[in-house]
């Protein structure tokens, strides 16, 4: 019995240390789009003894407040510009640990199956946040729908059109909200990111113009998506092996199986 006893105490002194050595990682994600974290990266680093805790959030406002206060230990989520005029706006630093992926931006329409159906007056449901209501904006410019600024030094807004042939006009708003305003009547198209259109069950075959991203072009590169970090903790060993696995042929694989160019990665 002794024996017996001192055995069962050997095995809780050992599952005790090793929950001791167990770290735990919070991440701040927006939607539910977390294949490449439930299917690869949380059971692999598991396995290793790293817990990581998906904090889901429904907007881009809080991700970052709450990494900036602590309230999680990385956010993936935003893409280099986002990231770089929050961090300057709010006097909080932000980096990246790695790059994860490339969500094009694209236009969905419940009411036309063409641009070329956009007629006098149209509404359209533009995301609020300066540094994606810009990328919008210049997609609508390629179009051919509006003329911008040709000296914007800043990121371009709808002060910014200086031709609106069709007098388009443009609603703005959080982006978690502009799948939901497709059904208004007075929105005529609308711009979704990838998140958000997986989560309206929206693919990029649906699109009626799709942001093209040409990894030759420097200009483009804010748009690739990361994994962040505040500045003072973004060398943590825990962070690194986190991108290796991100990083991963089986998170790869998810790309093609999974979200089928609504998601590209950008560590290739």
């Amino acid at each position: 019995m002794k024996k017996i006893l001192a055995i069962i105490l050997a095995l809780s002194l050992c599952l005790c240390a090793a929950l001791a050595c167990a770290e735990t990682v919070k991440v701040g994600v927006v939607g539910e789009n977390n294949e490449q974290w439930e299917q690869v990266i949380i059971p692999t680093l598991a396995a290793e003894g790293i817990e990581i805790e998906l904090v889901k959030f429904s907007d881009y406002i809080m991700p970052n407040i709450a990494l900036a206060e602590g309230e999680v230990d990385l956010n993936a989520f935003q893409h280099y510009n986002f990231m770089n005029n929050w961090s300057a706006e709010n006097g909080t630093e932000l980096v990246a640990v790695c790059d994860t992926l490339i969500a094009p931006l694209c236009i969905y329409s419940e009411k036309y199956t063409s641009l070329d159906e956009v007629k006098e007056g149209d509404g359209i449901a533009i995301m609020n946040d300066v540094v994606n209501e810009a990328r919008a904006l210049r997609m609508l410019e390629a179009a051919g729908l509006i003329k911008l600024a040709e000296d914007i030094t800043e990121l371009a807004t709808v002060a910014d059109i200086v031709e609106n042939p069709k007098n388009l006009e443009f609603f703005e708003m959080e982006a978690a909200l502009t799948a939901s305003m497709m059904s208004d009547p007075s929105v005529h198209i609308a711009f979704l990111n990838g998140t958000h259109a997986k989560d309206a069950g929206l693919t990029n075959d649906q699109a009626l113009y799709m942001e093209q991203y040409d990894p030759n072009n420097p200009d483009m590169h804010g748009i690739i998506n990361v994994i962040a970090a505040r500045a003072d903790r973004a060398e943590e060993a825990v962070f690194a092996r986190i991108a290796e696995v991100y990083h991963s042929d089986e998170v790869r694989a998810l790309f093609d199986t999974v979200y089928k160019g609504v998601y590209i990665p950008a560590w290739e």
